[in-house]
């Protein structure tokens, strides 16, 4: 924990507090809210911090501050054995000009980042270099799978303010059959043809040669490096593998169910 202050806002029209970023502090407050059927704690700026629910804690990524200092301070208020402590309130008004640290615990968590891939953006491991006038934004590649089809779906996510904006999808879904970690590059949005030099100076993939028009825009496919696209993005990676997989045991299934005669047709 290395917040001066949180703040904790409570659903069902409950005010918006701020207290010192104390265990008796964030107990105090969920207890006070336990009928609540959600409540979150969050930094001043707004970084998620903990969710809760009717008095249980939900969420919370900062571990060590959850089982050594939260946990026994709340189950010392719930069990009866202290009486609710009162809750510290300080002014907002106060601390509007308090500068707020970068949050030491994954407060991407409810936005779907586990602790490996928010460890990996924090350190830029995992973030690619992108030219875009005159400037070098840092990217992370994010790995999807289009429904229609389950073909391979690549995403850049921008980083330059410190935290993730979506900018633009680099494949296009051309609902045309393409072979495991191949998709059709989009470049007619995505930074034209640059954005084939940029997959390829980057070790994400190769062109196969094969094209396809439509409309007026003739798309070349790529062959991407299933371990760099997991280097970059595992959980995102290992789910597009287990939907092809899904779909193709599906598949299989109606085959077996369809007689042979109709097959085909």
């Amino acid at each position: 924990m290395n917040q001066k202050y949180l703040m904790g806002m409570a659903a069902e029209g409950g005010q918006t507090v701020v207290f010192e970023a104390k265990a008796s502090n964030v107990a105090a407050f969920i207890c006070r809210n336990r009928m609540a059927p959600e409540l979150l704690v969050c930094t001043l700026d707004y970084k998620m911090f903990l969710t809760a629910r009717t008095g249980m804690v939900d969420v919370c990524p900062e571990r060590k501050f959850l089982v050594q200092e939260l946990l026994p301070a709340l189950v010392l208020m719930q069990t009866g054995q202290v009486q609710d402590m009162p809750l510290a309130i300080v002014l907002r008004e106060s601390v509007q000009d308090e500068e707020c640290p970068q949050p030491d615990w994954n407060y991407l968590r409810w936005d779907g980042y586990d602790n490996e891939k928010f460890e990996k953006i924090m350190d830029g491991s995992v973030l690619l270099n992108y030219e875009f006038l005159s400037e070098t934004i840092p990217m992370e590649l994010r790995i999807g799978q289009y429904e229609d089809g389950s073909g391979l779906a690549l995403e850049l996510v921008s980083w330059e303010e410190k935290e993730p904006e979506d900018w633009d999808t680099i494949t296009v879904n051309l609902s045309v059959p393409c072979e495991k970690d191949h998709a059709f590059v989009d470049i007619n949005n995505s930074g034209g043809q640059e954005i084939c030099q940029w997959i390829e100076e980057n070790g994400l993939g190769k062109a196969t040669g094969r094209q396809q028009r439509s409309g007026f825009c003739i798309y070349p496919e790529y062959h991407f490096d299933a371990r760099r696209l997991k280097e970059l993005d595992r959980e995102g990676y290992e789910k597009y593998v287990a939907g092809l997989q899904q779909r193709g045991r599906s598949a299989k299934s109606n085959s077996r169910l369809c007689p042979s005669r109709f097959r085909g047709q």
